[in-house]
């Protein structure tokens, strides 16, 4: 017998490669982006209104609120290296430039971002995040924490650290509200780790419902990429909101758009049930069943973003007219829906069969809520 073609082929490109670094770099920059997207689901867990930007002063910056008047503000600065834990030498020390001038600490760097902003009273937390942790003397003896304050740190060491900023930055007192975490987010397999945490996000929020955990991580991932590469200033708070933030109304709605108490089945037994007054036609009526089941997998399945624009305005045309539905019926909700649904819906959605479709399957869905 001739198992000569069933051998496994070595590989022809199985040499040393010349340089890994871009490979590294790429992993470092994606663990800022997830540990960013992880720090959205746990303050969506915890809170109704914030806003989280990317690439924006520092590498992550949350927003207690997307209320310019009142919101606060947490300063992230992301490492993923492969070190021992840093120590006050390591935060302090400055390299030097290829000019043979010394640069910035990793410290200095973070404090000068701050140093004289007009945000800078608004600082609840400037949070410098390593995943080789900090080996930083605390106060009390013994003590092993992965969040350690300004204020946990022992006296001298505090001391090593506030005169070597002082020689960098001039005299500048260490900000009560800065502090060092090891991260709970691993340094390798973020990617896993960061879809098991949208699966228990959306366990807590919706009990029992069904999600794809996978396409509400695909989107909102893509969604941060996007906007963090987004280099323009925005003198309005508005502008800034939407071109480089991440808001909870945002997550919200992707989580919505691919998490589901109630299947297509049972959305099929109330289509049955509620097109009888269209009076329609068979051929009609399985025309009509195929767009809605079509709107059913652009919204529930799809990673389009378009889709869920075009779901909203469904939505929202729904939700004004409802009390059309309830005094003339469904007849009646169809054709007002249509008018007010913007031109740009509706040619999203194609043609008349499918918006009348998608008018259906929010009333179904509104029904289901009531």
């Amino acid at each position: 017998m001739d198992t000569a073609h069933n051998k496994p082929q070595s590989n022809p490109l199985a040499s040393p490669q010349r340089e890994t670094v871009g490979a590294k770099t790429f992993e470092k920059y994606e663990y800022q982006y997830h540990w960013a997207l992880c720090r959205i689901l746990g303050a969506h867990e915890h809170s109704n209104d914030y806003v989280v930007f990317i690439e924006l002063h520092e590498d992550v910056v949350l927003a207690t609120s997307s209320d310019a008047g009142i919101a606060e503000f947490e300063f992230n600065q992301v490492k993923n290296v492969n070190d021992s834990p840093w120590n006050s030498k390591k935060l302090t020390s400055r390299p030097k430039g290829s000019t043979k001038k010394e640069k910035n600490s990793i410290l200095g760097k973070m404090l000068l971002g701050v140093r004289d902003k007009p945000f800078i009273d608004k600082l609840n937390s400037i949070n410098l995040i390593t995943t080789c942790g900090f080996d930083l003397p605390p106060k009390t003896e013994g003590l092993k924490l992965s969040i350690i304050s300004i204020g946990e740190i022992h006296d001298e060491c505090i001391n090593d650290i506030q005169a070597a900023i002082n020689k960098e930055l001039g005299s500048y007192p260490l900000p009560k509200t800065l502090t060092f975490v090891t991260p709970d987010l691993p340094s390798t397999g973020f990617q896993d780790a960061a879809i098991g945490r949208i699966s228990k996000l959306v366990e807590h929020v919706e009990p029992g419902a069904k999600c794809s955990a996978q396409s509400i991580y695909r989107v909102l991932i893509d969604d941060l990429h996007r906007k963090g590469s987004v280099t323009f200033d925005y003198t309005k708070w508005s502008n800034l909101v939407k071109n480089k933030g991440m808001t909870y109304r945002d997550v919200e709605r992707v989580i919505a758009a691919y998490t589901e108490n109630k299947g297509i089945d049972s959305f099929n037994s109330d289509f049955d049930d509620i097109t009888e007054e269209l009076g329609l036609k068979y051929n009609n009526k399985v025309g009509l069943r195929r767009a809605f089941e079509r709107y059913h997998n652009a919204v529930r399945l799809e990673r389009s973003l378009i889709a869920m624009d075009n779901q909203q305005a469904v939505k929202n045309a729904v939700e004004n007219l409802f009390s059309v539905f309830e005094k003339h019926g469904l007849v009646s909700l169809v054709e007002a829906a249509l008018g007010a649904l913007p031109e740009n819906v509706k040619k999203n959605l194609i043609d008349l069969e499918s918006a009348q479709a998608a008018i259906i399957y929010e009333l179904i869905s509104k029904c289901h809520e009531k």
